[in-house]
């Protein structure tokens, strides 16, 4: 069964996604890992100054590599796995610059699907049952209101030591929202038939928990 969880940052996507990977013993696929890898590769090809454009993309991703494993996505460059490379601030904007390029997304959902192949899979993105596996049998799409993951976000950036602001948070989140809604190219949209879970207020096992019953369902 491929299973695709998709909805806003800040949900609880991906914390679920993992988590079920884990329990179903499923490769886990989380999609944002290489955006971000392009990002890095864009950054570290062609620094700050450049015309974002297909062409500057494809030639530096021969070097890509993503490896689907239970609990984790591993992205390598060049054969050196890639980690506190993805989360620096300056690679996030890349990797939402690099999204934006029609020719991008078609390319890496090809590399997602060959990946992939026809086994089982717990898939996180943004476009993962609407675009890039739309025949999978299980689709959910995990929410939260925006003042919820505002505050799993605030809390978050506390236990790192770092300084937040709520209401900054809020309406970076509010706005990204927007931006993510209502783009030319693979708008952040639940699939049709996708079921959708609101996460605001529930624990993660809560969560886990509904989604397994669905699965038993569809067995």
């Amino acid at each position: 069964m491929k299973i695709t969880i998709d909805g806003p940052a800040g949900s609880g996507k991906s914390t679920v996604a993992r988590e079920l990977s884990v329990r179903l013993n499923l490769p886990y696929l989380e999609t944002g890992t290489a955006y971000r890898a392009a990002g890095y590769l864009l950054l570290r090809g062609k620094g700050e100054n450049f015309s974002l454009s297909w062409e500057d993309l494809k030639s530096l991703l021969t070097e890509l590599e993503i490896i689907p494993m239970v609990g984790e996505t591993v992205v390598k460059v060049g054969g050196k796995r890639l980690e506190g490379e993805l989360r620096d601030e300056r690679v996030g904007k890349m990797a939402s610059l690099v999204g934006t390029v029609k020719e991008f997304r078609e390319y890496i959902n090809e590399l997602f699907r060959s990946v992939i192949g026809e086994r089982q899979a717990v898939v996180e993105g943004r476009d993962a049952g609407t675009n890039i596996f739309p025949d999978a049998e299980l689709k959910l799409f995990i929410t939260a209101t925006p003042e919820e993951r505002a505050r799993r976000r605030y809390e978050q950036l506390k236990k790192l030591g770092k300084t937040a602001n709520y209401d900054e948070i809020l309406t970076e989140i509010i706005e990204r929202d927007k931006r993510d809604m209502e783009r030319e190219i693979a708008p952040l949209k639940p699939a049709p038939d996708a079921v959708i879970i609101d996460t605001t207020g529930r624990s993660v096992e809560e969560v886990l928990s509904q989604i397994l019953e669905l699965i038993k369902e569809k067995v």
